[in-house]
């Protein structure tokens, strides 16, 4: 009686945050969502998905404000993702995606191991909000991590598959690329890279069956593109306004360095190389250069931020992340110029929860999918 209580109340109050979470996106009619809907709607029925005239059509016909397209800028191996939305209306559509979000956000608890008392604070981790409120696509990119690090030991093969969810936005991962060549390279783990190579060419070819012009109609529009005009609140963005706006070549200079930074950190540390710890400092590493991104985007650290729930030290690292938890939500609904800055105030909590542990002394604990894996003999 007790569980069938729980399964009820955990029901109820999965309908009301979908029912608010739509209200909300029927009623913001310049949240992201509408570029996934008015993208998928002309896929499937075999039009241009990069098309403005035709999307600025559709997303004029859900009221959208603004006189320009939103429009999904993804490659097309990311159509796959917003092919569904198509076959259903616009709130139909919306119910999808909010259910397909969310959804993404609860498996990446369940693939992390997230300890039962923790998983309320992993779905209240400010950038997992922020992506749910803004209707982004992010939830699919720490999906895509998550299975990752869930089976990089035990199914190789499955997660380099899962990385196909990380490349919808390949431009957020540039030093996770180089460091994970490196490490696939040094240990001969190619099942990783055979895996990802196959997913990639399965969704990069399977577009084509529908619309065979989509990979011509992306070049086109990325050529128009003017990303170099737009100031994304990331800190490689202020480097280029603070030295000269005109030079947005200046935006990937960060990301060189830190690949750079990856491939060296790597080859120090390569003999006892853990995916679950050295990991961590890459993805933020990765998130800190990244040219282009949002706070959405910063969703997928949320492995970053429960890596430290495990640790002695919890408290400390709990009670840090908290208030940073609070101020990254006050920073997102006051200041642009602020949020650049929230990438470094991860780095800098993680820094610190990583020292506090080190300070009292305590080993390096092993996570518990890696304990299972080994004594099933899984471990490599």
């Amino acid at each position: 009686m007790a569980k069938a209580l729980r399964f009820i109340a955990a029901a109820l109050i999965t309908m009301f945050g979908i029912s608010v979470l739509t209200y909300i996106g029927s009623q913001t009619n310049t949240n992201d969502y509408v570029e996934y809907w008015s993208a998928g709607k002309l896929f499937v029925h075999g039009q241009n998905p990069y098309s403005s005239s035709l999307i600025f059509a559709l997303e004029k016909s859900r009221g959208l404000v603004p006189n320009e397209p939103l429009i999904m800028l993804n490659p097309p191996w990311a159509l796959f993702m917003v092919a569904p939305l198509g076959f259903f209306p616009a709130i139909g559509a919306l119910v999808l995606w909010i259910i397909a979000t969310a959804g993404s956000v609860l498996l990446s608890i369940l693939a992390l191991d997230v300890p039962p008392k923790y998983r309320t604070m992993a779905f209240l981790f400010a950038p997992v909000l922020a992506t749910l409120t803004m209707m982004q696509s992010s939830p699919f990119l720490l999906l895509g991590f998550s299975l990752f690090l869930r089976f990089h030991r035990s199914r190789p093969f499955l997660a380099g598959a899962s990385l196909l969810l990380m490349a919808i936005k390949p431009h957020l991962f540039l030093v996770f690329w180089a460091v994970l060549l490196a490490d696939c390279l040094y240990r001969r783990r190619f099942a990783i890279l055979a895996g990802f190579a196959a997913a990639l060419a399965c969704a990069s070819a399977a577009p084509m069956l529908v619309v065979p012009h989509v990979w011509q109609d992306y070049f086109a529009l990325m050529r128009g593109a003017t990303l170099g005009q737009n100031l994304f609140p990331t800190l490689p963005v202020l480097i280029r306004l603070w030295i000269d706006p005109k030079l947005a070549w200046l935006e990937l200079v960060p990301a060189g360095i830190g690949m750079v930074w990856g491939t060296a950190f790597y080859w120090r540390n390569r003999h006892r190389w853990n995916w679950r710890k050295e990991g961590m400092l890459v993805m933020l590493a990765s998130v800190f250069t990244s040219p282009y991104g949002w706070v959405s985007d910063q969703a997928v650290l949320l492995p970053v931020a429960v890596s430290t729930v495990h640790r002695p030290l919890r408290r400390y690292a709990m009670e840090t992340l908290t208030a940073l938890n609070l101020v990254v939500l006050l920073v997102f609904c006051v200041s642009a110029y602020w949020r650049a800055w929230l990438p470094l105030a991860w780095l800098l909590w993680y820094l610190y929860a990583v020292k506090a542990n080190q300070d009292s002394g305590s080993g390096v604990d092993v996570d518990s999918t890696e304990q299972r894996e080994a004594v099933a003999g899984l471990s490599i």
